[in-house]
């Protein structure tokens, strides 16, 4: 190749490369940020015109180190500059840069080296961003944050919030100080692994999972304090969407109900302690009307009827007035051992809970006139002695009720042993109670005396469960309970 080849082709090329330069140039000049160029020192050899236009400083105010004029006295700090740029390595740092108004704004500068094939620190290349209003939106945000956060703090309820892995993204001072752990001992860990007793926790993500799904039922669980006790939590619960309606967690609002809790507690003991006294009682009673009243009524009945046998049949008004007496002294007999009967049949004692039902059904109808159908499920066999008398009190209380309110000529009894549960149901066709509101678990309408409660506190004392439905066609009483097999 000539002489003339050559320079010809190196002329080519320096101007294609001045023109990829002068492109670079204007791409640089027109993107919205402030570009750079330093060399190893740190003075400036290069800034596009976003930073001249920005800052107001001339290409030659601006190079060398004059770029730093452009900045907060605070932020200029050059030996700080210096020896991030000597460690050459990438780094960012916030800085306030004047405009040319003379206001300050916040700007993210960028920088990373430029090394040669030995790994010489040749230039620097850098950007600088304006963050101004991202950050006045972080103050507003944080400020936003703290008034919340001062809100859920006076609250008197705990308020715990779990993202959908079941994680706590927010909880208030409240619950913090009910669970004796600090905020960020907290934040992010699993609440099902960290804060409920080992025993509940499969149920209880269960129970979150169907929350998730929808299901926002009142809750009760006790919780783990960082010293170890458990405390007893009631929880109302509601979804968190996101913007586009997706269910991103949970929020929770706890009231700490174990002090509440265990006074329940304690008036179910009292109440169960009066209940046995009661039955205690009633037995006593029966006992001395069968034993002593009774048998000086019979002594009586006895006596009358030699007195009745020694008058002369000629003394017919006599006669008939001794014969009165005895027939007194035979209805007060029956009515003792009714009495002592209801009180406490001894049935119960001897053959169990099916016999003393079906006896005190057939007596029941010859009283009432109501008929009693009496279903039982062979075998039902013998329980605890304190169950088959709750049980039996029920269907007391049951027959009591039907006679004194429904007005129903039938009543049925069906009493069902199941492997693991035993079911008793005492049902009527009368109109209902109170114009068929249905309520569960005792917790019938005022006015209906102490029966249906105490019904209720019998049942809960055995560990069952009482349900009373009740419409226009007639009512139900239902006893379920764990059976023992």
């Amino acid at each position: 190749m000539s002489q003339t080849g050559a320079n010809t082709h190196d002329s080519d090329a320096e101007e294609a490369s001045n023109v990829i330069e002068e492109r670079l140039r204007l791409i640089i000049d027109t993107i919205p940020t402030i570009v750079w160029r330093k060399l190893p020192d740190g003075s400036a050899d290069f800034l596009n015109r976003n930073f001249r236009e920005y800052t107001g400083l001339s290409v030659g105010h601006g190079l060398g180190w004059g770029w730093m004029n452009a900045f907060h006295p605070d932020d200029r700090l050059k030996e700080e500059w210096r020896a991030a740029l000597a460690a050459g390595k990438p780094f960012e740092k916030e800085a306030r840069l004047r405009r040319a108004d003379g206001q300050y704004r916040w700007f993210l500068i960028r920088a990373v080296p430029l090394r040669d094939e030995k790994g010489n620190l040749v230039k620097w290349y850098g950007t600088t961003s304006d963050i101004e209003d991202l950050k006045r939106a972080d103050t507003v945000i944080r400020q936003e944050r703290d008034r919340a956060q001062r809100y859920l703090d006076i609250a008197d309820v705990i308020l715990l919030a779990l993202d959908m892995e079941g994680r706590i993204t927010l909880i208030n001072r409240k619950g913090c100080s009910t669970l004796g752990w600090e905020e960020h001992e907290l934040m992010g860990c699993d609440w099902f692994d960290f804060c409920l007793p080992a025993r509940i926790r499969d149920a209880l993500r269960t129970s979150f999972h169907n929350l998730i799904g929808g299901d926002l039922s009142y809750v009760e669980n006790p919780v783990l304090t960082k010293s170890g006790e458990e405390r007893m939590i009631g929880w109302r619960n509601t979804l968190l969407r996101d913007d586009r309606g997706q269910v991103i967690g949970t929020l929770s609002s706890g009231e700490d109900i174990t002090e509440r809790k265990r006074a329940e507690q304690e008036l179910r003991r009292l109440s169960g302690q009066l209940l046995r006294l009661q039955d205690e009682e009633r037995r006593r009673i029966a006992r001395d009307l069968h034993d002593s009243t009774g048998q000086d009524l019979v002594a009586l009945a006895t006596t009358l009827s030699q007195i009745h046998a020694s008058i002369p049949s000629s003394s017919r008004k006599l006669r008939k007035l001794a014969s009165q007496c005895q027939a007194l002294a035979d209805q007060c007999i029956r009515d003792v051992r009714t009495l002592s009967y209801l009180l406490h049949p001894p049935m119960l004692d001897e053959a169990g809970l099916e016999d003393a039902i079906r006896h005190y059904a057939g007596g029941f109808t010859e009283r009432t006139g109501i008929e009693v159908e009496l279903e039982v499920s062979p075998p039902l066999g013998r329980m605890k002695p304190h169950i088959e008398l709750a049980l039996f009190r029920v269907v007391q209380e049951s027959l009591t009720n039907i006679q004194r309110h429904s007005g129903s000529p039938q009543a049925k009894i069906r009493v069902e042993r199941d492997p693991g549960k035993f079911t008793l149901e005492i049902s009527d066709k009368g109109g209902g109670i109170s114009g068929g509101v249905r309520r569960r678990n005792g917790k019938m309408p005022f006015g209906l005396g102490v029966g249906i409660p105490s019904m209720h506190e019998r049942v809960a004392l055995i560990g069952g469960q009482l349900e009373i439905e009740s419409s226009s066609s007639g009512t139900t009483v239902r006893v379920t309970i764990p059976a023992d097999d």
